[in-house]
């Protein structure tokens, strides 16, 4: 599946967003793929073309993410650290973030306020995520104004938000 450019001739050809591809965080090449890497189809409930970065220093928990939402039909960028975010954000229209709050290289509330301050990502729609309870991030949702948290014990929820958050007008 690929994300439709608008390039011009002296611009750099944009790597197609597969659904199952990870990217480097300095360049946006694809690391790795997933076996059987044919796009998911969008089902009707899911928004067109919403891709949905997640950014995850835990491989086991970025595989899960990524895999959760690539069943519920979305596009999936995925990310070991905040490296190369903006980058990745820019270069495939990302409206929805999914952020894992505990990461060695910069915390990812902090993270998010420097999206929030940022004239061309402020209006990102964010999801903290964190093994923590829901009850915790929820006052941490309030501190750095995220769009949402979610405790990764409850991935189950995520399409579902996702899905709202995208669909939001910002």
């Amino acid at each position: 599946m690929s994300v439709p450019s608008s390039r011009s001739p002296a611009s750099k050809p944009r790597p197609p967003l597969d659904s199952a591809v990870e990217a480097s965080p300095a360049s946006g090449a694809p690391l790795s793929r997933s076996p059987a890497s044919a796009p998911a189809s969008t089902p009707t409930n899911a928004p067109a073309n919403a891709p949905v970065l997640v950014i995850d220093d835990s491989e086991i928990a970025r595989e899960e993410v990524s895999r959760v939402l690539r069943s519920a039909g979305f596009q999936v960028l995925a990310l070991p650290s905040p490296i190369g975010a903006t980058q990745a954000i820019v270069r495939h229209q990302v409206r929805v973030v999914v952020l894992d709050v505990f990461m060695p290289t910069i915390r990812g509330d902090r993270l998010l306020t420097l999206f929030r301050k940022n004239q061309r990502l402020g209006q990102l729609s964010v999801i903290l995520m964190s093994g923590h309870s829901e009850r915790e991030l929820e006052q941490l949702q309030l501190e750095v104004q995220a769009d949402a948290v979610l405790s990764k014990r409850h991935l189950d929820r995520l399409p579902a938000l996702v899905k709202r958050l995208a669909a939001k007008e910002r």
